[in-house]
């Protein structure tokens, strides 16, 4: 009876990973590692308003994260924490490029995102554009952000907190999560630029 009531948790269990995949799949999944997905064409432009495609970032390992500069705590956190590895990598941070995509292109012009990601590193790339263009690239990504507006008439962005590890030729190569340890992240790091 006993083997029963496990065998019937774990039949539920599968059942309800379906059920969630089937539901936020689309939304949530991360990309699949055999696809290169960080290759599929993109046009913004970056910190000092040069127009930038996805040609741009292949050819070397990258970390990409997406956020927004009026962001309270998630994306102040994690440029920081990057710009600490690129420290901590010492002369292997040449061998990486980071990538701060906004998700918030309405608020975040050129200027601005270069202000701000210089203020944490001036080796992490500011990318925006217009909307359109930032949602398509956040699509190919499987990138989910919304705008949420306030009772103040203002807004928030809400997106998720992982950073996203590509390889060189824009393979999906993992992903840093916050909950990680300083020292599991680096080793993620090195792990990419090895292989990458």
């Amino acid at each position: 009876m006993r083997r029963l009531r496990v065998v019937l948790w774990v039949l539920v269990a599968i059942a309800a990973a379906g059920a969630a995949f089937l539901a936020f799949g689309p939304r949530f999944a991360p990309a699949n590692a055999g696809e290169a997905i960080y290759a599929k064409p993109f046009s913004l432009v970056n910190q000092d308003g040069a127009p930038v495609t996805q040609a741009d970032f292949l050819g070397k390992p990258s970390a990409w994260f997406y956020g927004f500069t009026h962001c309270p705590d998630v994306c102040p956190t994690a440029l920081a924490e990057m710009s600490a590895i690129l420290e901590a990598l010492g002369p292997d941070a040449d061998k990486l490029q980071v990538v701060f995509v906004s998700v918030d292109p309405e608020r975040d012009t050129p200027e601005i995102m270069k202000d701000y990601v210089e203020y944490f590193d001036a080796r992490i790339d500011g990318l925006t554009g217009d909307l359109a263009q930032v949602s398509t690239m956040a699509q190919d990504r499987y990138i989910f952000f919304e705008k949420v507006p306030m009772e103040d008439g203002d807004y928030q962005m809400e997106h998720q907190a992982s950073i996203q590890l590509v390889d060189a030729e824009g393979r999906f190569f993992g992903t840093l999560a916050a909950e990680e340890s300083f020292d599991v992240r680096l080793a993620k790091i090195r792990r990419l630029i090895d292989e990458g």
